[in-house]
């Protein structure tokens, strides 16, 4: 637990959420204890906060009826026998009994001091670090929630007054850098609301006299010398005085030249020199840093963040977790704990996705330059290489540089890394320098530098191949090391016996091994094993660590011990560890699965594996960490077969978890295949509950557009249909969603009134519900089937909704397929100039959303904008925008695949090539042959290539039963126009009369992108009734031309021709 008074008083749980920690007064108790902490507070002082001079009679009794609620909160599981270990008595009164590290205000006070004392040994730099990380502790004002009162009042002002000394201290660090320039405004702020403050100003006046500001440096000081004579009757202390004599004098001790650098890596200017230019430039910049193991990655990270620094920039490092016990943003995580304290990923909490990227991004903005070096990037999660993609991208913070390094023989063909690396390397602010080993000529210079003789510049290139880790161990043994193993057992060989089983459990733990949980896992006397890590650390196996932790020097000594356990000791020490794990801390769910994956003994672990990993996967998802729970659940479906009896129910039920998994991460094609596995498993378990979820498919609306592409809809129908029948759902969220389903799926095999019906139903027993989600769904498959119905007031107020639910709930997925629809309406009612303000809304949220099926449609609705305005060359490309968004064989492509084959169809109609048209239809019908409006298409280009039989011959068909079968297809795209057209070309008076009575409705607006009164214009000509047309024509023209409508330009002088001759 985290207990935090720098700030609204709050304590936080392991799992990062806040605690109920009661009532105002049970409140004020703890805030009491927080302050006091680790000394008792007496139950006295407890009752003149609470109640003044004039407490009741059972004072003493409610105070202790506090404290023992309390100590529910904070040990909810301790029985009463068992005597409380966090909120204790004690003589004198109540204490928190709790570790330095768990209470924000000692954090604090832990740097300040170990700030001054690094301040005091000269070691600026690290003193300025202390003191930030103390700053980062704050969240706002300190007992916020108890201000105005007199007590908190009190506490209030010596807290700020800490505070303020806090600010003077890293001022007097950072100036004694020389980095002056960068504090002028923020000390210029900080001597405003403290006018009488005397050190603060002259630090300002140091600041600016650094900047070469030397004439404001003396205003601040003589302006401080008024006040105080002015105001209060006093002369200014010495250290203004002495400032400002200094100043006067130039003394150049008051503008320390900012340290050389570090001796720089040798062989490594030029990637130096790339690194230096990414942190002196504005902007966003990110730098990958590849290399095999040992290449000096992490050295050059260390300079670059040594120069950043420097230069008045940030430095915050995320070490990435070896192996797949990896938190969700673990590396991440770690830098903003560095940059803003214990409390700033709690600031991350809540929302969704995108929000949580979006907190992050605020976060780094809000410190200003920051530079975020994330380190082993081949052992990131796909949540954090994700969130790295998006930081690279957003403008939300402008001033973040990234450093990443890599080992390049560790990215996984197909996996998450080669995918964001392909996307950084698209990024004309990203770079990728790739390390290579030393030269001769590089390593002379090394071996020089090392006092080392340089002759041996070419027998040390060949032993080592330039890398400059085993350069090192050359020079350290003094002759080859052979294999890196043979020096690793070397180095153990004159060690305590016990030390390689303490270093192997060590490796296994991860990167950095808690000293406390290693204790416990190797069950030797704590003594014993701290003698061992202290030889491992003289041997130069381990890293020199705070005793908390503990960290090979290099990952390649770790590699060497992991890889030579023997499988089934490796087996057995991860079952142990995993044991430790559990017994210590449940909720730290990632490594525990982690480790009984890998110490799988029994059937017991095995089940114990799959149900750990399962609870990962659920955490990762309540943390939107999408891609890290596909990879639990893919994980724990590779279990089932290890399991004594095969179980199909549990192995349903992870596919069905696992495709809404894959869904929210965007894997839809992946998606789409899971659902379809656990739908044949409940089929042939009779299942009809879990055939239901199956079917349905995804609960988010946002997902729907992957039905788009479900070829087999009428199987489809049918599990939606049977899931409906058994009434399993009963009248619940989930029947509404079923209805929903039911209504769009199968609106191609029913009457449309029937579908809307559904739709309507479904709208219906969501409001009862009460669930925002569900109402959303109902909502969107109702407005799409309304598109082309005459109820424009329902549809509108349908839109209107959905929008409110998506702005009401932050839903911004939501939101957006609102605002989406919002701009089809507009569209529709010709109004070209408040769509075009929407079209530039959907394309910036769409990027934010970063979900393919939303960049591709806006890109798309782009193209169809252009078209209509008659830019054909920027249709066809923003056409081939909305396909490229997704990656190949992914789910959505075949249907960007399409809407691009229509502009090229259209094209080539339009430059008189009807031959390639017919052959572009009868290609698209033979791959795709349910697809009705192509079918539309074929015929019209058969009429252009002369052969009408056949057009009639098809168009009979898509007329049959008065348009039944297309009718849902009305309002889209080019439908109604290709429909009118073929009528007129044909002479089919019938079809045409039928044909009108479906397009009245939609006189005075777009159907789809068919003008309605341009379609029946023609309609009303083929029958013969001059009057009507005419009419029609009028308005149409007042369409075209008020809403820009250039495409339809000729059609519209065409039939204007058509209307004015003579009979």
């Amino acid at each position: 637990m985290d207990f935090r008074v720098l700030g609204p008083v709050e304590v936080v749980g392991d799992d990062g959420a806040p605690l109920d920690i009661g009532p105002y007064q049970q409140r004020a108790v703890l805030a009491l204890c927080m302050i006091a902490a680790p000394r008792p507070v007496p139950p006295s002082r407890m009752i003149d906060v609470l109640w003044d001079e004039e407490p009741p009679p059972g004072a003493v009794n409610t105070v202790q009826a506090y404290v023992s609620k309390l100590r529910k909160v904070f040990e909810p599981g301790r029985r009463r026998e068992v005597p409380p270990a966090i909120l204790v008595s004690r003589p004198g009164g109540y204490a928190l009994d709790i570790p330095p590290q768990a209470l924000d205000l000692a954090r604090a006070r832990g740097h300040a001091e170990e700030g001054r004392r690094r301040a005091a040994a000269g070691d600026q730099r690290g003193a300025g670090e202390e003191f930030r990380l103390a700053l980062a502790e704050w969240r706002g004002e300190p007992l916020a929630d108890f201000a105005g009162t007199a007590w908190a009042d009190e506490e209030i002002a010596h807290l700020t007054e800490f505070r303020l000394t806090l600010e003077e201290d890293l001022a007097e660090a950072d100036l004694a850098l020389g980095l002056g320039e960068a504090l002028t405004g923020g000390l210029a702020r900080l001597v405003a609301a403290h006018p009488f403050r005397e050190r603060l100003r002259v630090l300002s006046a140091h600041a600016l006299y650094q900047a070469g500001r030397q004439a404001d440096a003396l205003a601040v000081l003589a302006e401080g010398r008024r006040l105080l004579v002015e105001d209060l009757g006093l002369d200014p202390d010495p250290r203004s005085r002495e400032m400002e004599r200094r100043i006067l004098a130039q003394d150049p001790a008051l503008a320390p030249r900012v340290r050389a650098a570090e001796s720089r890596l040798v062989g490594r200017e030029t990637e130096a020199g790339a690194l230096d230019l990414a942190i002196a430039e504005d902007g966003h910049r990110v730098v990958l840093l590849a290399g095999e193991p040992g290449i000096g990655k992490t050295s050059l990270a260390e300079q670059a963040a040594r120069t950043a620094a420097d230069r008045g920039h940030r430095v915050v490092w995320g070490r990435c977790w070896d192996g797949t016990g990896a938190p969700p943003f673990w590396p991440w995580t770690q830098a903003v704990q560095e940059l803003a304290g214990p409390g700033g990923p709690a600031r991350l909490a809540g929302g969704g996705r995108f929000q949580l990227y979006e907190a992050f991004a605020a976060l780094l903005n809000e410190h200003g330059r920051v530079l975020v070096v994330l380190d082993d990037l081949q052992w990131a999660d796909a949540s954090s290489l994700r969130l790295l993609e998006f930081l690279a991208t957003t403008r939300l913070c402008p001033e973040l540089t990234v450093v990443a390094t890599y080992r390049d023989t560790g990215v996984r063909p197909g996996g998450p890394l080669e995918h964001a690396l392909g996307a950084l390397a698209r990024l004309p602010h990203v770079r990728r320098l790739s390390l290579r080993g030393l030269g001769e000529g590089e390593i002379r210079e090394y071996l020089g530098r090392a006092g080392a003789d340089p002759g041996r510049a070419a027998e040390m290139a060949r032993l080592t191949a330039g890398n400059p880790f085993f350069l090192g161990e050359v020079l350290e043994l003094g002759e080859s090391p052979g294999a890196l193993s043979d020096v690793v057992r070397g180095r153990l060989a004159g060690l305590p016996p016990e030390t390689e089983q303490v270093l192997t459990a060590a490796a296994l733990l991860g990167r950095d091994a808690a000293t406390d949980i290693l204790l416990r896992v190797v069950e030797l006397p704590e003594e014993r094993v701290l003698d061992i890590l202290d030889a491992a650390v003289g041997a130069r196996l381990l890293a020199e660590g705070d005793g908390l932790t503990c960290r090979f020097v290099h990952d390649i000594v770790r590699d060497v011990l992991r890889e030579a356990l023997p499988p089934l000791r490796r087996r057995r020490l991860h079952a142990r560890i995993a044991e430790v794990l559990e017994e210590r801390s449940g909720t730290r769910l990632t490594e525990i699965a982690h480790h009984y994956r890998e110490g799988i003994l029994s059937p017991r672990m095995t089940g114990k594996a799959i149900g750990y990993t399962r609870r990962a996967a659920a955490q990762a998802t309540a943390q939107f960490a999408h891609e890290d729970a596909v990879e639990h659940l893919q994980q724990a479906i590779e279990l089932i077969d290890r399991l004594p009896r095969s179980d199909d129910a549990l192995r349903c039920d992870l596919l069905l978890d696992l495709a809404e998994a894959q869904a929210a991460a965007g894997m839809s094609t992946a998606a789409r295949a899971s659902l379809e596995a656990a739908a044949v498993i409940a089929e042939e378990l009779g299942d009809d509950s879990r055939l239901a979820r199956a079917a349905l498919g995804l609960s988010d609306q946002i997902y729907l557009s992957m039905y788009e592409e479900v070829t087999d809809v009428e199987r489809l129908a049918e599990r939606i249909d049977r899931a409906l029948a058994s009434g399993l759902a009963g009248d619940s969220p989930w029947r509404a969603r079923l209805l929903a389903a039911a209504a769009f799926i199968g609106s191609t095999g029913r009457p449309v009134g029937r579908s809307r019906e559904l739709a309507a139903q479904a709208v219906r027993l969501a409001r009862r519900t009460g669930d925002d989600g569900t109402l959303s769904r109902a909502l969107i498959v109702q407005e799409l089937l309304l598109r082309a119905g005459d109820d424009h007031d329902l549809r509108r107020a349908v839109i209107a909704e959905i929008v409110d639910i998506g702005e009401r709930t932050g839903d911004l997925a939501t939101e957006w397929i609102g605002r989406e629809t919002a701009y089809v309406e507009l569209v529709a009612r010709g109004e070209t100039e408040g769509a075009e303000r929407a079209l530039a809304w959907l394309r910036e949220n769409a990027d934010r959303l970063r979900l393919p099926s939303m960049i591709s449609l806006a890109a798309w609705q782009a193209a169809v904008h252009a078209y209509l305005t008659g830019r054909s060359g920027d249709a066809l490309a923003a056409a081939e925008e909305s396909g490229a968004v997704y990656p190949e064989g992914a789910l959505g492509r075949g249907d960007a695949h399409l809407r691009r084959e229509t502009f090229r169809f259209l094209a080539l109609r339009a430059g008189g090539r009807p031959a390639e048209a017919l052959d572009l239809a009868e290609e698209i019908l033979r791959a795709r042959p349910e697809q009705r409006p192509w079918r539309i298409l074929r015929c019209l280009a058969l009429i252009d290539a002369g052969r009408a039989d056949r057009a009639r011959a098809g168009f009979a068909e898509l007329s049959r039963d008065g348009f039944a079968g297309i009718l849902p297809d009305l309002a889209y795209r080019f439908v109604a126009d290709a429909l009118s057209e073929i009528c007129a070309r044909l002479g089919d008076v019938a079809a045409g009369r039928v044909l009108y009575g479906h397009l009245t409705p939609g006189a005075g607006r777009l159907l789809g992108w068919s003008v309605a009164d341009l379609c029946l214009t023609r309609l009303a000509l083929l029958d013969g009734d001059g009057e009507r047309a005419a009419l029609h024509l009028r308005a149409a023209g007042e369409f075209v031309r008020r809403a820009g409508l250039r495409v339809y330009e000729p059609a519209l002088e065409e039939l204007e021709k058509e209307c004015s001759a003579p009979e």
